[in-house]
C-alpha cells in the first residue's frame, strides 16, 4: 500500500513538472491573428422607408391611380415599351440609331409619369447580354433607376 502511495505521487510529480504549454502558446499566437485576417465580416445596411404620415388612412393614401408597370421587352427586331396607363410602343432595332429612340420614348414617359422610377426589361432566351445592358443604361438615363429583369421563353 504505501508503494502505491509513492507511485501515485510520483506519477503526478512527473506530470506536473513535464507540462510545458509554451508550444501550444505559440500556436494560438500564431492561429488567432491569421484566423481574424481571413476572416469574413458583413457589411450591414440599412434600408430607408418611408411611412405615411399619421392620420393619412390606406383608403386615401392608395390614389384612384394603377401603377404603371413599365415594361421594355427586347425582341430581335424591336423594343417594345408598354405600361397599365401607356399606349404600347415599338421601336424598330433595324432603324439608324434605335438606342437614341428608345431613351427619347423612355424620356416622355417619364415626363407624363414623374412619379415612377420602376422599369422591367424583359428579353427573350437568345438576347445578347450587351443588347440587356445597353437598355439598361438607358433607361437609367432616362430616370428610371430600378430596373428589374425578366427573361421570357
Amino acid at each position: 500500500m504505501n508503494s502505491r502511495r509513492t507511485m501515485g505521487r510520483s506519477f503526478r510529480s512527473l506530470v506536473e513538472n513535464d507540462l510545458d504549454i509554451m508550444p501550444l502558446m505559440n500556436l494560438f499566437v500564431a492561429l488567432i491573428p491569421m484566423l481574424l485576417i481571413s476572416a469574413v465580416f458583413l457589411n450591414v445596411t440599412v434600408i430607408d422607408m418611408d411611412s405615411p404620415p399619421e392620420g393619412v388612412s390606406d383608403n386615401q393614401n392608395a390614389g384612384p391611380e394603377k401603377p404603371l408597370h413599365l415594361a421594355v421587352t427586347i425582341r430581335n427586331d424591336f423594343f417594345v415599351i408598354e405600361g397599365n396607363q401607356l399606349k404600347k410602343l415599338v421601336i424598330d432595332r433595324r432603324e439608324e440609331d434605335p438606342n437614341t429612340a428608345l431613351a427619347a420614348a423612355l424620356g416622355s414617359v417619364v415626363a407624363s409619369h414623374p412619379d415612377n422610377s420602376e422599369v422591367m426589361i424583359i428579353s427573350e432566351s437568345d438576347t445578347r447580354y450587351n443588347d440587356i445592358i445597353a437598355v439598361m443604361d438607358i433607361t437609367r438615363a432616362a430616370g428610371l433607376p430600378s430596373v428589374s429583369l425578366l427573361g421570357a421563353n
